[in-house]
Order: structure tokens, then sequence, then C-alpha cells
């Protein structure tokens, strides 16, 4: 029983440098512009040639503009970010801060990324 516990603790902590490595994982210090597509969906630029688009639960986005910012810190105090649940977002808008809560992120490939209207690329 030991061994098994053992075991699947080894594969948890094997999963977080593997998923980094496979390429579904940012730092933070890597986040640069970012455009609201709706009140759900955000595109965020990631280095100078990575786009991801970040998809909320709820209608977080409603009204926000280009310029107002996003303020976002890790939950877990790593930079490196994985899984939705890793960053907290709020969003600041006409002086008041809305959190928004990350349903899903994804690296879009890059013909997703040239397909995007130019509205809409960070």
């Amino acid at each position: 029983m030991k061994r098994l516990f053992a075991a699947a603790f080894a594969s948890l902590l094997i999963a977080g440098p593997a998923a980094a490595q496979s390429g579904t994982c940012f730092r933070l210090s890597d986040m640069g512009n970012h455009r609201a597509a709706d009140s759900q969906t955000l595109y965020v630029a990631m280095g100078r040639k990575e786009v991801w688009r970040f998809d909320m639960n709820g209608a977080c986005l409603s009204g926000v503009g280009f310029g107002d910012p996003l303020v976002v810190t890790p939950t877990g105090g790593a930079s490196l970010i994985c899984k939705p649940l890793d960053l907290d977002i709020k969003v600041s808008h006409m002086g008041m801060l809305s959190p928004c809560m990350l349903k899903s992120m994804t690296k879009l490939p890059p013909a997703e990324v040239e397909a995007l209207p130019k509205k809409l690329k960070p």
C-alpha cells in the first residue's frame, strides 16, 4: 500500500514539469497586452509570438475596454501558470476591481492567431 501511495505521489510531482515542457504553461512575466473579445473571452499576448485565450466563468469582462488594466496574481505564489486555478485575475474598470474566475486557458496555434481580427489581436 505504501508503494502504491508513493508511486501515485511521484506521478503527481512529475506532472508539473511535464506540463511545463509540453507548452501548456506560461510564466506570469511573459504576459503582455490583452484584448477582451466579449464578456467572457480574453486574448492575452505571451512574449512576442504567442497568444492565449482565457475563457471566464460569468460575464466579468462586460464593459472592459482596451485600456482597462488586468490585476493578475499567482494563487500558489509560483510564477509558472499551468492551470486556471493558478491565476487570480481582476479587471480594473472605472476605479473598481472586478474579480474573474478563469474557466480555461488555451494556447492558440499560429493559424488561429493569424485568423484573429485585427481588433482582437493583443
